[in-house]
This record gives C-alpha cells, sequence and structure tokens, in this order.
C-alpha cells in the first residue's frame, strides 16, 4: 500500500494527477485497508479499465512543421524533444499532444492514463470483455461503439517524462 499512495503523490506532484483523482486513489486505498475491499473489487470489476487521466492525444497531420508552429503560436505549447520525427510531441501542460504526419487530416487516437499498466493485462481483460484489442510493442488500442480508437497506458504512454522522484 505504501508504495501506492508513494506512486499517487508522485504522479500528483508531477502533474499527472488532480486533486480530486489523488483523493478518490487515496480513498480508495484507506476504504480497502479499512475493510472496505468487497465495495473497492465491485467497483474495480464494474469495468474494464479506471481511466484516472486523458494521457495524450493523437492527431494526423498533412504538415508536421505548419502544425507545430500553429499549436505553439495559439495554444502556447512546446515542443517535447524526441529521437524521432514523427510523432511530433508538443507539451501541454502535464499532457501531450502527438502529431503524426499522414496524407489526410484526421484524429488517430486518444489514450487514457490508467494504474498499474502492464500491457499483457490490458490485452486480457479486454478480450474478457469480447473487445479485439490492436497490439504494438507495449501500446494496446481498441474501438469504441463509434469506431473511435482508444488507448490504454501509464503515465508515460505519450511520451512525457516523469521527473525523478525527489531525495527522501
Amino acid at each position: 500500500m505504501n508504495s501506492d499512495i508513494t506512486g499517487m503523490v508522485d504522479q500528483f506532484v508531477a502533474g499527472r494527477l488532480t486533486r480530486r483523482e489523488l483523493l478518490r486513489g487515496l480513498t480508495t486505498l484507506v476504504a480497502a485497508a479499512a475493510g472496505g475491499s468487497e465495495l473497492v473489487h465491485a467497483q474495480q470489476r464494474s469495468s474494464t479499465f479506471q481511466a484516472v487521466g486523458l494521457n495524450h492525444l493523437a492527431l494526423r497531420v498533412t504538415d508536421l512543421d505548419r502544425s507545430q508552429a500553429f499549436y505553439e503560436r495559439h495554444l502556447g505549447m512546446t515542443r517535447i524533444p524526441s529521437r524521432v520525427a514523427s510523432p511530433r510531441l508538443m507539451a501541454c501542460g502535464p499532457h501531450v499532444l502527438n502529431l503524426f504526419h499522414a496524407t489526410a487530416p484526421q484524429m488517430d487516437h486518444v489514450c487514457f492514463t490508467v494504474p498499474d499498466y502492464d500491457p499483457k493485462a490490458a490485452v486480457e481483460r479486454l478480450r474478457a470483455q469480447k473487445i479485439v484489442p490492436e497490439v504494438e510493442d507495449d501500446r494496446v488500442h481498441f474501438l469504441d461503439p463509434d469506431g473511435y480508437k482508444l488507448q490504454v497506458g501509464g503515465p508515460n504512454a505519450g511520451g512525457q517524462q516523469l521527473p525523478p522522484s525527489p531525495p527522501r
């Protein structure tokens, strides 16, 4: 439990969790420790995942330089250094906008941060719900009822770099 609390506080300090998300997570841990684990487990069983935040949005754009300039000029975003040209990662507070080069503009996917993300476990959970996942390396995607591509991942899924934990 201590490592769960430390992880949540680290994510909050890094701006990856809101106060509300931190309090909800801590309340869940306290309830479980105080014997309310049946309620916690029932809540966990009622959904495939528990999203704790919007991790990143990925867009397909026709001109990476033009799109980067637009988001810098009009929304104050900054480019996150990366070893690859595409996706181009744009910092948006604690979130990331991923820009992929494409021949036609469109939304690529939305990624949600889930606690204790494990790609193999995510695939098993989706398959248990009769959802066919798309797996690429450690990324797990699936479609919502309208065909929007969704991803689940840990706090670094969008290219974010968590700051080092402060010395204790």
